[in-house]
């Protein structure tokens, strides 16, 4: 049943992450990855506020924090972003502020939701 759950709630947060993705694409001009940027500063402020909380229901875990988080937080797509930025010339400095505004962001959303 736990696995089941992870799948349920994986699957909306991929799918909620996608239509994220092609929001952003389709409405802004962007220079860094926005959709990659919410769903990542979203998702750590809301594993830690979630995780402050003793989950009553057993099954509240395995279906928001490990699925739906989980599928909508992207580190594999973070990476590949961060790659990207290296692999283009004179992109050094883009790659420096995108790895910034990810770690950093992450890091302050995760200890914000933490403390609330």
């Amino acid at each position: 049943m736990t696995l089941i759950l992870v799948l349920i709630g994986g699957g909306c947060g991929a799918l909620i992450r996608g239509m994220l993705t092609d929001f952003c694409n389709q409405r802004f001009k962007q220079s860094y990855p926005i959709a990659t940027i919410i769903v990542n500063i979203v998702g750590s402020f809301l594993i830690a506020f979630v995780s402050g909380y003793s989950l009553q229901a057993h099954w509240l875990s395995p279906l928001f924090t490990v699925g739906f988080l989980g599928g909508l937080t992207t580190f594999s797509t973070l990476s590949s972003e961060l790659v990207k930025f290296l692999n283009q010339p004179r992109q050094l400095g883009r790659f420096i502020i995108y790895s910034v505004i990810q770690y950093l962001g992450a890091f302050l959303a995760c200890l914000l939701g933490y403390f609330i």
